[in-house]
C-alpha cells in the first residue's frame, strides 16, 4: 500500500488501483503543471539534426529532471524562479550544460545540439556504487549496453544476444542449436572449481534466478528414467524469459574489484538490468514493432556423401542435409507505451514471440507483459512500482549427450547400414522415433518490486526496494508406447517435473553529501542488502504402458519419484565515502560485512573491504592538445562466492533393507567450517580522449586471485561416507587485460562511419592446492633419443593440476606407426592440449550512415581454446562421417587409408581448435521519410534487413567450433553429440504513434 499525500487527497491506493490509473494514462492527456515556472526544448543531434530519445535533462542544485522524448522534446515543470544550470548526457555524445533564467510562472527554454563523443565519462551509472554516480568518479570498469540505440541497428531477439561480442571480458555464446536453449555467460574467465561460473543479475534492483542448465536429469532429479537428461542436457536459460523491448539499459561489473558492495555472490561479476520508465509531462507515445524470418543451418553437416552408399536392403543413404535442414519460422510482435503527468509516469509493454528451430520438431511461444508506475508524491517522496509477467513454452530439441539426440543420430551412422526404418544408419534409435518425443518446459514468471526514495534535504537521501522474483517451471516428456527407445525399448514412458524459484530482496541505500572544505568535498553510503532463496524440484516418472494412448505418470507398472529442497538467505551490511577534490581527483573507500545461511556453522561472518581512484590528469593542461581527456583510475577489492546451500551439513541418503525395512546410508559428510571462496581483484587503466573525444580509447589489466576454493576431498573408507565432502582446498588466479577503441572517421551531416573494436585476453591458473594434494604423472609430448616417452608430474587434486588452468583438455596422444600392420600406438600418460576458454577475443563493428540508409556489420573473433571433438572419432568408429567415406572404395568397403583413419581416432580423441572468425551480425536499415508518415500521424519509422551468425571460418572439424552439449553449464566444454548455432534472417519494422 503507498503512502497517503495531500497532492491527490486521502485515498489509499493498492496495486490493482495503480494498475487502472495506468490505464487510464494511455488514453488521457498529461496533467497540467500548476506551480512556479518551467524549462522546455530540444535535445538533436548536431551534424544531422535528428532528435535523440531518451537524452537525460538535469536541473543542477535541485532535484529535478527529464527525459526527452522520440521527438527530442523534454519538460521540466514546478522550477522555482531563479537561475539554474540545464545539463543533457546522452550516451555516445558530449555533455553540454546551459544557464537559463526560470521567470515565475513563466518558461524557459533550453535547446541543445550535442555531439559525437567516443567517450561518455559523464554518463550516470548506478551498478557497483552505493548510488548513483557520474563514470568519471569511478576507479573500477563499469560496461554499459544503451539497448534503444543497439536496436536501431540490429533485430535483438534475446538477452544473450545483447552482450554478445560487444563487451571485452565478457563471454556471451549460444552453444546448442536448439531454440529456447541456454547459453554459455561469464565474465573474466573462470574463477571457481565447482560454484556456478554466472554472473549474479538484477533486474530493477531485484535479484533474479539465472538458471541455465538441465535441472531435470544430470542433478539426479531423474530416478529411473532413460537416459540421460530431459532433452539431452542443453537446458533452458531463464535470462531468455526477458523481452529486450523492456530494456533500457544494462550496466555489467565484471570482478570483485567493482563487486564488492554485493558481497558473497558477486565475484563472478554483477549484472544490472534497467527497464525503461515512463516519460514526465508527455502524451501517451506507442512504440510498435515486428520481426518476421527463419531459422536455417548451415548445410555443413559431415553427411554430403552419404547418398553415394546404400543400406543392406537397398535403401539409399540420406544426407542430413538435405532431409533435416529446414526454414525454422520467427515472428514477434512488440508494442509499448510510455507518458505521463507531472507527478506520475507509466511505461506498459506487451509481446509475443514464435520461433521454430531449424531441425525440428523444435519450438519456443514467449509471451510479456510489463508496467512500469513512477509517482513524485512531493519534491521528498517518490514511488516506483516495476512489476514482469512472462509465459515461455518450448518443445525442447533431442540433442547433447543423448541416446535420443536427433541430429547425433543422423550424422553418427553409418550409410552402409541404412534401412527403410533408419535411413541415416542411425546407430541407436531411428529418426521417426526420436521426432515422436513430446519434450515440454513450460515457465511462468513474475518479477515485480516496489522502490520508494526519500531525500528530506538535498544533501540526505534515502532509497528502500522491496522485491520478488518467482519462477513456475513445468517439464513434461513423453516417450510414446510402441516406438523404441534406449533402456525401456516399446514399453513407453512418462516423466513430470516441477521447479519453484524464489528471489526475494531488499534493499536500503542512504546518502549524505557535505563538503569538508572548499576544494574536498564527500559523499558517505551506507545501507543493507538481503535475498532469501528457495528453490524445490519434483520429478516423477511412470514406465512401461499396457498399450498405447497411455500419457500419465499413473498409467505405468513401475513409477518413481524424487524431490529436492535449497533455501539460502544472505543478509549484509554496507557503508562507502567518495572523496573528491577539486573534482579532478576521486577516491572511494568501502566495506561489505556478510553473513550468510551457507557458511560452516563455526564460520562467522565475512567482511570485503575495497579503494579505487580516478585522477583526470587531463584537467591539469600538462598533456598535448591531441589528448582531450585521460583519466587514470586503479581500484582493489574483494567479493566472495558463497557454498552450496547444505554443504556444511551431514545428509543421509534414505534407503531400503532387508523386507522393505527403511533405512539410511550417509551420504554428504559436511564441513562445519566450510568459509566462501574469496576473490580479491586488483586493476588499473585509463580511459582517452583524443581530437576533441572524436576518438576514445580505453584498457584496463586486471588480477584476481581466489582463495578458499571449494574442491571435493575423498575421506579415508573408515569415515563411512562414500561420498567427498567439500573443503576449502584450493587458489585460483585470473590474469587479463580489455581494450576498447571507439572513434568515427567520417562525421558529416550527409555521411556518418563509426567503428568500435573491442579486444581482450584472459589466462586462469590453479596456483594453490591443499597438502592433501597427490602427484599426477602426465606426458611432456616429447620422446627422448630411444624413443621413450618424457613424462612428468605435477601435484594434483580433486581432478586438478597445480599450473594449469581449471578446464583444460588433456588426452593420450599417437607416438607411433607401424606401417606393416597399419597400426599407430599412443602414450601411456595424458598430455596437455590446451584451454578449454580463448586466451583471446576481438570484435569489430562498422556502421555507415548515409541519408535514410544504415549499414551495419559485426564481426568477431577467438583464439588459443580447444576441445575434445568427441563426434569426429565417435562416427569414424561407427563407420561414417565425409571425413572416412572419402578414403573408401566406390562400394563402400575399406581401403588402408580409412582403416588407418579408424585406428588412430580409435587410440586418439580428437583434440581440435575452437580458434574462429566470425561474421556475427549484418544489417541494412531504411528510415522512412518523415512527410510521409507524420500525415498518417507515425513518427520515425524503420524496416531493417539483418542476418545473425552469418558465416564462420574455422579448422576444427566440426559443424561449430562454439557448440558444447550442455549450453548453460560452467565446466563441461564437450561437443558429443551438440548441435550447432543457426543463422537468422530477419525483416523487422519499428515504428512509433
Amino acid at each position: 500500500m503507498l503512502p497517503r499525500c495531500s497532492s491527490i487527497g486521502r485515498t489509499r491506493f493498492v496495486l490493482p488501483v495503480v494498475a487502472a490509473l495506468a490505464t487510464f494514462l494511455l488514453v488521457t492527456a498529461p496533467v497540467t503543471a500548476q506551480e512556479a515556472g518551467s524549462v522546455t526544448g530540444q535535445v538533436i543531434d548536431q551534424i544531422n539534426n535528428q532528435p535523440l530519445n531518451g537524452a537525460q535533462v538535469v536541473l543542477e542544485g535541485i532535484q529535478r529532471g527529464a527525459l526527452s522524448d522520440a521527438r527530442g522534446r523534454y519538460l521540466i515543470t514546478n522550477v522555482p524562479a531563479g537561475t539554474y544550470t540545464v545539463r543533457v548526457t546522452f550516451i555516445g555524445y558530449g555533455t553540454q550544460t546551459v544557464d537559463v533564467s526560470v521567470p515565475a510562472g513563466g518558461v524557459a527554454t533550453a535547446n541543445f545540439a550535442l555531439g559525437i563523443s567516443a567517450i561518455s565519462l559523464d554518463e550516470v551509472v548506478v551498478t557497483g556504487t552505493a548510488g548513483a554516480v557520474e563514470r568519471r568518479k569511478l576507479g573500477q570498469a563499469v560496461a554499459t549496453v544503451n539497448m534503444s540505440q543497439l536496436q536501431e541497428v540490429v533485430p535483438i531477439e534475446n538477452f544473450g544476444q545483447a552482450l554478445q561480442a560487444r563487451i571485452p571480458g565478457v563471454r556471451s555464446v549460444g552453444t546448442v542449436g536448439g531454440v529456447g536453449a541456454a547459453r554459455d555467460l561469464r565474465i573474466r574467465g573462470m574463477g571457481s572449481f565447482s560454484l556456478n561460473q554466472r554472473p549474479v543479475v538484477y533486474i530493477d534492483g531485484v535479484r533474479v534466478d539465472t538458471h541455465a542448465t538441465e535441472w531435470a536429469g544430470w542433478t539426479g532429479t531423474v530416478i529411473g528414467g532413460t537416459c540421460c537428461a530431459f532433452s539431452g542436457g542443453a537446458g533452458e536459460d531463464r535470462l531468455g524469459d526477458l523481452n529486450p523491448e523492456e530494456i533500457d539499459r544494462i550496466e555489467i561489473l565484471k570482478g570483485a574489484a567493482a563487486a564488492t558492495l554485493y558481497g558473497s555472490e558477486a565475484s563472478n561479476g554483477v549484472i544490472q538490468i534497467f527497464t525503461k520508465r515512463g516519460r514526465s509531462n508527455s502524451r501517451p507515445r506507442f512504440t510498435m514493432s515486428t520481426n518476421v524470418g527463419f531459422n536455417r543451418h548451415r548445410e555443413n553437416f559431415q553427411t554430403k556423401l552419404y547418398p553415394n552408399f546404400s543400406g543392406p536392403d537397398g535403401t539409399q543413404a540420406l544426407d542430413a542435409n538435405q532431409a533435416l535442414i529446414e526454414n525454422g519460422f520467427i515472428n514477434s510482435w512488440e508494442l509499448t507505451a510510455q507518458g505521463g503527468g507531472e507527478d506520475v509516469t507509466y511505461f506498459v509493454a506487451g509481446g509475443f514471440n514464435y520461433e521454430q528451430g531449424s531441425v525440428q520438431p523444435n519450438w519456443q511461444k514467449k509471451g510479456n507483459l510489463r508496467m512500469n508506475l513512477r509517482w513524485v508524491a512531493s519534491d521528498k517522496w517518490t514511488f516506483a512500482i516495476n512489476t514482469a509477467y512472462s509465459r515461455n513454452k518450448i518443445l525442447a530439441l533431442q540433442s547433447g549427450n543423448n541416446w535420443m539426440s536427433l541430429l547425433g543420430n543422423a550424422v553418427l551412422g553409418n550409410p552402409r547400414a541404412a534401412t527403410e526404418a533408419r535411413p541415416f544408419g542411425e546407430p541407436w534409435l531411428a529418426i521417426e522415433d526420436i521426432q515422436e518425443v513430446e519434450a515440454y518446459t513450460d515457465a511462468s514468471r513474475w518479477t515485480g518490486g516496489i522502490t520508494t526514495n526519500y531525500n528530506p534535504t538535498e544533501f540526505f537521501s534515502n532509497k528502500l526496494t522491496l522485491g520478488l522474483d518467482q519462477v513456475d517451471d513445468q517439464k513434461s516428456r513423453i516417450l510414446p508406447f510402441g516406438h523404441y527407445y534406449t533402456y525401456i525399448g516399446t514399453r513407453g514412458e512418462k516423466n513430470l517435473g516441477y521447479r519453484t524459484a524464489r528471489n526475494m530482496t531488499a534493499d536500503y541505500l542512504g546518502t549524505l553529501n557535505f563538503d569538508i572544505m572548499s576544494d574536498l568535498d564527500s559523499e558517505l553510503s551506507f545501507g543493507a542488502q538481503g535475498f532469501w532463496q528457495t528453490e524445490t524440484t519434483q520429478m516423477a516418472i511412470g514406465q512401461e504402458y499396457a498399450g498405447p494412448g497411455v500419457t500419465s505418470v499413473g498409467g505405468g507398472a513401475l513409477t518413481f519419484g524424487d524431490e529436492y529442497f535449497i533455501e539460502t538467505v544472505n543478509v549484509g551490511i554496507f557503508a562507502q565515502n567518495r572523496f573528491g577534490w577539486k573534482d579532478k581527483l576521486f577516491a572511494t573507500v568501502g566495506v561489505r560485512v556478510d553473513g550468510n545461511s551457507a557458511f560452516g556453522e563455526n564460520y562467522g561472518l565475512q567482511t570485503y573491504p575495497k579503494i579505487d581512484v580516478a585522477y583526470h590528469i587531463s584537467e591539469e593542461g600538462i598533456l598535448p592538445e591531441v589528448i582531450s581527456t585521460l583519466k587514470l583510475r586503479g581500484a582493489i577489492g574483494q567479493a566472495g562466492m558463497f557454498p552450496g546451500a547444505f554443504d556444511q551439513f551431514q545428509t543421509y541418503t534414505p534407503t531400503a533393507v532387508l523386507d522393505d525395512v527403511p533405512g539410511v546410508t550417509p551420504n554428504n559428510p559436511g564441513n562445519a567450517d566450510l568459509m566462501p571462496e574469496t576473490t580479491t581483484e586488483v586493476e588499473v587503466g585509463f580511459d582517452a580522449g583524443f581530437f576533441d573525444d572524436r576518438l576514445g580509447a580505453t584498457f584496463t589489466y586486471y588480477r584476481a586471485v581466489t582463495k578458499d576454493a571449494l574442491l571435493s576431498v575423498a575421506l579415508p573408507s573408515s569415515a563411512g561416507f562414500s561420498t567427498s565432502r567439500q573443503e576449502n582446498a584450493g587458489e585460483i588466479t585470473n590474469t587479463g587485460w580489455e581494450a576498447t577503441i571507439n572513434f568515427a572517421p567520417i562525421n558529416t551531416a550527409d555521411i556518418r562511419w563509426s567503428v568500435d573494436v573491442a579486444l581482450d585476453g584472459n589466462k586462469n591458473e590453479v596456483t594453490g592446492l591443499s597438502d592433501q594434494a597427490t602427484w599426477y604423472k602426465f606426458f611432456t609430448g616429447e620422446l627422448d633419443a630411444s624413443g621413450n616417452e618424457i613424462n612428468d608430474s605435477v601435484s594434483y587434486m580433486g581432478g586438478y593440476r597445480l599450473g594449469y588452468p581449471v578446464s583444460g583438455v588433456w588426452s593420450r596422444q599417437i607416438i607411433g606407426y607401424d606401417a606393416a600392420t597399419n597400426v599407430h600406438s599412443r602414450s601411456g600418460l595424458s598430455k596437455y592440449w590446451g584451454r578449454t576458454l580463448p586466451t583471446f577475443n576481438a570484435s569489430l563493428g562498422n556502421t555507415f550512415t548515409f541519408g535514410p540508409f544504415r549499414l551495419y556489420g559485426l564481426v568477431s573473433m577467438e583464439d588459443g581454446a580447444v576441445f575434445s571433438n568427441s563426434d569426429r572419432p565417435y562416427r569414424m568408429r561407427q563407420g561414417g562421417g565425409d571425413e572416412l567415406l572419402a578414403l573408401v572404395n566406390a562400394d563402400g568397403s575399406a581401403t588402408t587409408q580409412s582403416d588407418s583413419l579408424v585406428n588412430f581416432f580409435t587410440l586418439q580423441s580428437a583434440i581440435d581448435s575452437r580458434d574462429n572468425i566470425r561474421l556475427r551480425e549484418l544489417s541494412a536499415t531504411y528510415t522512412l521519410p518523415d512527410d510521409l508518415l507524420s500525415q498518417w500521424g507515425f513518427g520515425r519509422t524503420t524496416i531493417t534487413a539483418s542476418a545473425l551468425n552469418v558465416w564462420w571460418w574455422d579448422d576444427c572439424h566440426c559443424m561449430d567450433p562454439s557448440m558444447q552439449y550442455r549450453g548453460g553449464s560452467s565446466f563441461d566444454f564437450s561437443g558429443f553429440l551438440a548441435m550447432p548455432q543457426p543463422r537468422q534472417f530477419l525483416l523487422s519494422l519499428r515504428t512509433s504513434f
